[in-house]
């Protein structure tokens, strides 16, 4: 990194090298790249051209919209919690990641919008899941298991106040009983 630009790693590109030159950081002027970026931090950017020959990528932030951005996030937050199933279901199973994304992964974002929504759908109906993909028993078996653990829902507690009124001596009978019914049901 120095004033006129900065190298960056790109996540989606296998970690391939990009750069960013100062003037493309923000739509305010600065001289300086490390006024706008910040070394060791994830951020949204756009590719501008890429030279095949050099391998060159070139980056900008000024075109990125604030929904790109938040779009991004939710998209690779998604991706990060299907990748750590996938690698724990390769754990589990003892072979490499990558051939669970070739053998299926891959089909799910394909048939899917994104693999997370298939993982999702799968906590409550796997068979439509998985009669579109090719897996094998052991791998579905293994891959429900850890998309349990990691995308089940946590259950929530909610608590309420409430006042309840009333002055005749029927009325306060039929709040306490509806009270002492409602505390069985739970």
């Amino acid at each position: 990194m120095n004033e006129e630009g900065a190298y960056v790693s790109l996540i989606e590109y296998n970690n391939r090298e990009g750069l960013i030159l100062a003037t493309s950081t923000t739509i305010k002027r600065s001289r300086n790249v490390k006024k706008v970026l910040k070394l060791g931090t994830t951020d949204v950017m756009q590719i501008i051209s890429v030279d095949q020959e050099g391998g060159f990528i070139d980056l900008s932030k000024r075109t990125v919209q604030q929904t790109d951005i938040e779009e991004k996030r939710k998209q690779f937050d998604k991706s990060k919690v299907v990748h750590l199933i996938m690698r724990l279901t390769s754990y589990n199973l003892k072979c490499k990641t990558q051939e669970l994304y070739e053998a299926f992964g891959w089909d799910l974002y394909d048939h899917f919008e994104h693999a997370y929504d298939a993982f999702k759908l799968a906590l409550t109906d796997p068979e439509i899941v998985f009669e579109k993909v090719n897996i094998t028993e052991e791998q579905k078996t293994a891959l429900l298991a850890n998309i349990k653990k990691k995308m089940a829902s946590q259950p929530i507690k909610l608590r309420s106040r409430f006042n309840v009124q009333c002055y005749t001596y029927e009325g306060i009978e039929a709040i306490r009983e509806s009270l002492l019914e409602a505390k069985r049901q739970t």
